[in-house]
């Protein structure tokens, strides 16, 4: 049992494939980026994240485990899934959707142990979910963060900036905003890496330069860390996988004197070269 995480935009997409065509099953309902829409809709809600309690966030835990795991809801989590979906101001959801999950209701059920899922928000629920499933073992993807700061992808920085007392009030100048990304890279990073004392065996982290740069080296970390054993051959395959889709460095077009020098090397001692 895998979940992969990180900021949006990290590249996690090619790990989630490298994974899938290793076997895993990562679920049936899957956007572009191979995020699993299902975790999506439960859990990417900071108003919810707020107000819920422990129990509130682990009956939420065990719905998505029957989802995913057994193909199979009761009537219960059949409404809780409804009711979350409905109120997540992030994400919408079709009837089409509702439609097709009313089978799970009848399904037969199953048994998949080789499960997992893919979606940049799971880092938000680390330890939670590291709690709750005993089994769980945790990707996390960091990409350069002088990358990241310029990023349009800022969705976590409008979702989860709060909790890092990263504030926007709509009127940011686009230097005030890579700023802002900055500090939220840097920020959640320090948080993932701190909650990953506790679970040194089922923490892997994955550098995406050397991901992309070194792929053979990393995907099989990513298989050992996995317990996934495959063929030369069917390894060959994934090792294709990783692509610089060009958006490495991108901030060496950039001006970095916005930055504070510290934060700069804070990336750094990371291992990522500037």
């Amino acid at each position: 049992m895998i979940a992969i995480g990180a900021l949006g935009g990290s590249g996690t997409r090619a790990i989630a494939e490298v994974l899938i065509h290793s076997g895993i099953y990562m679920g049936d309902d899957l956007n572009g980026p191979n995020d699993n829409l299902i975790f999506t809709r439960l859990f990417k809600n900071p108003d919810w994240y707020r107000k819920s309690s422990d129990s509130q966030k682990q009956k939420r835990m065990s719905l998505f485990e029957n989802y995913m795991r057994f193909n199979k809801l009761s009537l219960q989590e059949l409404n809780e899934l409804y009711l979350a979906s409905k109120s997540n101001p992030t994400f919408h959801s079709t009837s089409k959707f509702y439609l097709r999950v009313v089978k799970k209701l009848f399904s037969k059920g199953k048994n998949t142990d080789n499960w997992g899922w893919k979606e940049p928000n799971t880092h938000i629920y680390m330890n939670e979910l590291l709690d709750f499933f005993d089994e769980l073992k945790y990707v996390h993807v960091l990409r350069n963060g002088l990358d990241m700061a310029f990023s349009n992808n800022k969705q976590q920085l409008n979702n989860w900036g709060w909790k890092y007392n990263i504030r926007l009030d709509g009127k940011e100048s686009d230097n005030e905003l890579a700023v802002k990304q900055f500090d939220y890279w840097i920020e959640s990073t320090k948080d993932v890496l701190e909650k990953s004392k506790k679970y040194s065996n089922r923490f892997l982290l994955i550098n995406h330069t050397n991901f992309c740069n070194q792929p053979k080296i990393e995907i099989d970390k990513l298989l050992e860390f996995a317990g996934i054993n495959l063929s030369i051959s069917e390894k060959e395959e994934l090792y294709r996988i990783p692509k610089n889709t060009g958006s490495n460095n991108r901030y060496k077009n950039k001006d970095l004197s916005i930055f504070e020098s510290e934060k700069i090397e804070y990336v750094k001692k990371l291992g990522f070269e500037i």
